[in-house]
C-alpha cells in the first residue's frame, strides 16, 4: 500500500512548523501577495492569489523539485509507513504556503498518490508588518 502524503500549509509567524518527514518547503523567498493591498486580506482560496503565487519566477520549478523529493522519499528503500508528512510555509500561512500546498497536492494526485491537505493558518488573521 502506497503511503498517504499529508501536506500541512502554515505561517511561521503564527507558530513553529510541526515535525515533518522532509525539510520544510519554504515559500518565504518568493514574492508575497501580502504586499499588494488588494490581496492582503484574501487567501489562496482566491484564484488571483494562486495565480500570483504560481506565476512568480522560480515557484513552479521549486514545487516540481519538492514533488520529486516527496516521491523519491515515499518510494525509497524500506518505505512502508502509512503516512509521510510534509509542510509548506510562508510568513502568514494565507497566500504562498497554501497555494504551494494545493499545487503540490494536485501534482501528486495526478500521479496517483493519496493526499491529505490541511491548511493550518489559512483562516488566521493577517500578520501586519
Amino acid at each position: 500500500m502506497a503511503p498517504t502524503i499529508q501536506i500541512i500549509t502554515l505561517g511561521l509567524g503564527h507558530a513553529p512548523a510541526p515535525d515533518t518527514d522532509l525539510p520544510l518547503i519554504d515559500m518565504r523567498p518568493y514574492l508575497d501577495p501580502h504586499i499588494d493591498p488588494n490581496m492582503r486580506q484574501r487567501t489562496a482560496l482566491d484564484q488571483d492569489v494562486v495565480d500570483h503565487v504560481l506565476t512568480t519566477p522560480g515557484v513552479r520549478e521549486h514545487l516540481d523539485r519538492a514533488v520529486a523529493d516527496i516521491i523519491n522519499y515515499a518510494t525509497g528503500p524500506g518505505r512502508n509507513q502509512a503516512n509521510i508528512t510534509v509542510a509548506t510555509a510562508c510568513t502568514g500561512g494565507r497566500h504562498r504556503a497554501p497555494a504551494a500546498g494545493m499545487r503540490i497536492a494536485a501534482l501528486l494526485l495526478n500521479r496517483g498518490w493519496t493526499v491529505d491537505l490541511h491548511h493550518r493558518d489559512l483562516n488566521r488573521p493577517v500578520i501586519e508588518r
